[in-house]
């Protein structure tokens, strides 16, 4: 299943418009500028990656139109029928998304609206859009010449494949992006200063990158009144992924910059945002939870729309979302959820969402903030939250049902099993 970190992964590979303006040329003309300038840019993305070229990339052009052409069809091939509609129940229920946002139509625009280039897996074709100036040609191949490489290094869409869940896709594509983006940073400082540029000294790249892709963001509609939680994670695996690419080269050594690939992949966005403490001194692997069925007689009538995973992410931007800046600290000790969006006889919903924790005091922390995010929603959601202890872990486990629904009637599945999850 996919979340909504997943839905932006359609434009998977794909670099934000940092630098604006676009000129008209002929494409016989651009493609072959393109290749001159892959050509000259491949040895240094080569060295700086960590990765060798093992065969030729593939490059081509793309309008504007064949652009969203791509991105819809990704659209279509990412969603099975019915899914992309379970994705915006479960954050409807949430309170991330508002009940009359159309998510479908909404992506269309947000992930043509500022894309110069992508990479795409399927085809093994770097794709430059038509018209990119002479400015941002370099930084925008750069950045795609690495995930070319990734891939062939490693197949990149098993990496953000669905069926490795949400949590688990937004860190591997942090990790890929942050990669490519890292890369062509450097690239960029090696341009103005005129030499060479070692990545592990350039100033942490996540708080330079944060406001810069925020101010330049702001100049495009579609995304400037996006819903938050689309803007954060459309932004999350350029920011957050530079720094936690960047960690990892500073830990491996002067002169060393492995890919963030194999055992380097990190397998939770908690890895991700905390590179130092949960990745590269000790590798908290996140905890998978198993949910079984609830039983017939508690079951009967109602169905499952959509399961999947939060992490750490998306849940520090549902608790700062209803509680306020600061909020997001009690997601700190996150170590895995589970949760299953279901809908009654009567059409009502409701979800059932079990988190998993490092520590007693931090379940304690999230059942808090939880409960009040209830008092807060009061109005148009009900809902009870419970400690546990599941094979002596501490255990949260939330029922959140819309009003109407009785909270006796919704059918909790228990917790079939947790482990640590697998590479």
């Amino acid at each position: 299943m996919r979340s909504l970190s997943g839905v932006v992964r359609v434009a998977l590979l794909v670099v934000p418009l940092l630098v604006g303006g676009c000129r008209d040329r002929s494409r016989e003309a651009a493609e072959a500028r393109l290749r001159e300038s892959v050509d000259a840019l491949l040895p240094r993305v080569e060295a700086l990656s960590g990765l060798e070229a093992r065969a030729p990339v593939k490059l081509a052009l793309r309008d504007r139109a064949e652009l969203r052409e791509y991105v819809a069809a990704r659209i279509e091939e990412e969603f099975p029928p019915g899914e992309l509609e379970g994705v915006e129940g479960a954050y409807r229920a949430l309170g991330l998304l508002p009940d009359t946002l159309d998510l479908r139509a909404l992506l269309l625009d947000l992930l043509t609206e500022q894309v110069l280039g992508y990479y795409d897996p399927p085809t093994k074709t770097l794709y430059l859009v038509a018209g990119v100036p002479r400015s941002a040609l370099e930084p925008v191949l750069a950045h795609e010449l690495v995930h070319a490489l990734q891939d062939q290094h490693a197949d990149l869409d098993a990496l953000v494949a669905r069926e490795r869940g949400n949590d688990r896709q937004t860190a591997a594509q942090a990790a890929l992006e942050g990669h490519a983006t890292l890369v062509m940073m450097a690239l960029l400082a090696e341009r103005q200063t005129g030499r060479l540029i070692d990545p592990t000294m350039l100033p942490d790249l996540g708080e330079q990158l944060r406001p810069a892709l925020e101010a330049e963001n702001d100049q495009f509609p579609v995304f400037r009144s996006a819903p938050r939680i689309l803007r954060e994670t459309m932004l999350f695996p350029y920011v957050e992924g530079a720094s936690f690419v960047q960690a990892l080269w500073r830990a491996a050594g002067a002169g060393r910059t492995p890919a963030p690939l194999d055992t380097l992949l990190p397998q939770s966005t908690e890895q991700v945002l905390h590179a130092d403490e949960r990745f590269i001194r000790t590798r908290d692997e996140p905890t998978e939870i198993v949910l079984g069925e609830a039983s017939v007689g508690d079951a009967g009538g109602w169905r499952t729309l959509y399961e999947n995973t939060l992490g750490e992410l998306e849940l520090s931007i549902l608790l700062s979302e209803h509680l306020g800046a600061g909020a997001e600290q009690a997601a700190r000790g996150w170590d895995g959820d589970r949760y299953r969006l279901l809908e009654g006889p009567g059409g009502g919903r409701a979800l059932v969402w079990y988190t998993v924790w490092d520590d007693a005091d931090a379940a304690g922390r999230f059942a808090d903030a939880y409960r009040r995010i209830l008092e807060r929603r009061a109005e148009r959601r009900h809902g009870r939250v419970e400690r546990l202890e599941v094979a002596g872990r501490p255990v949260v486990r939330v029922v959140d049902a819309e009003r109407g629904v009785p909270l006796e009637a919704v059918p909790v599945p228990p917790v079939e099993a947790l482990s640590e999850a697998s590479r």
